[in-house]
């Protein structure tokens, strides 16, 4: 095969510096004390992930361990009770232990794909999510972060789209951010790096994911406000919905 006829690999969309750079004075507008807490409580869900989920307490989690957990991810948090009971105290545990200790020879895609069967009482959308964030803060400096409000390949929405001023839509998207984890982790590391360079001088993700958090936040408070002028002062504000949708809850404050 000549040269000419050779597929081209993916090639990741180059993310715009100054849209990451704004986005980050935004967040680190909301203060050093919101900060500092945000990432502290990822820390803390990270440990707690790690402690619970380890492959030799794993099997021995009570129902309410199980339901702890799932307290913490924002996909299956109102359904906690419902997964549990629907897909099975045993079965549950058994799916979570293949998933992070049974399919090391699997990519990621075919471990949460394999992980999604086997979940009952939430869709299949949210039960990929709940792989994602098991995989991720059970191993945070092994995982990126990709659950579907990060992006979403399907119908190419999630907060990575705002940090290119090209719209993805039409199957470019997927082109751009790719449909396949190790595609879509070139763009989070390139977040990453970026982030890096403008000072933020942490180890691992968890401070990408707080950043995507922010920025998804942002957008969903800007697009309720302004589609339902009314709604102002019921809806938490965006630091409170990134906590949120990292499973580090805050108390709501109305205004």
């Amino acid at each position: 095969m000549s040269d000419n006829r050779k597929e081209v690999g993916f090639q990741p969309a180059t993310l715009d510096d100054a849209l990451i750079r704004d986005y980050l004075v935004k967040i680190l507008g909301e203060g050093e004390e919101f900060v500092q807490e945000f990432y502290e409580d990822l820390e803390d869900k990270s440990r707690f992930f790690q402690e619970k989920l380890s492959k030799e307490r794993l099997p021995s989690l009570s129902k309410d361990d199980l339901e702890a957990i799932l307290e913490r991810v924002f996909s299956t948090r109102r359904k906690k009770g419902k997964v549990v009971e629907e897909t099975g105290e045993s079965n549950l545990k058994e799916a979570i232990s293949d998933l992070l200790y049974g399919m090391e020879n699997k990519s990621w895609d075919e471990r949460v794909f394999e992980f999604s069967k086997r979940i009952r009482g939430v869709d299949v959308k949210s039960s990929r999510d709940l792989a994602a964030e098991l995989l991720h803060f059970t191993f945070p400096d092994k995982y990126i972060l990709w659950t579907s409000w990060i992006w979403d390949p399907t119908s190419e929405t999630g907060a990575i789209v705002f940090l290119k001023e090209e719209s993805p839509t039409g199957g470019k998207g997927r082109r751009m951010y790719g449909e396949k984890y190790d595609q879509f982790k070139h763009i989070y590391e390139q977040i990453a790096e970026k982030l890096e360079e403008f000072g933020i001088k942490v180890k691992g993700y968890l401070f990408v994911d707080i950043f995507l958090a922010m920025i998804y936040a942002t957008y969903v408070d800007y697009m309720t406000l302004s589609t339902m002028h009314s709604a102002k002062g019921f809806f938490p504000p965006a630091g409170v919905m990134a906590r949120r949708l990292l499973g580090v809850n805050a108390p709501v404050e109305f205004t």
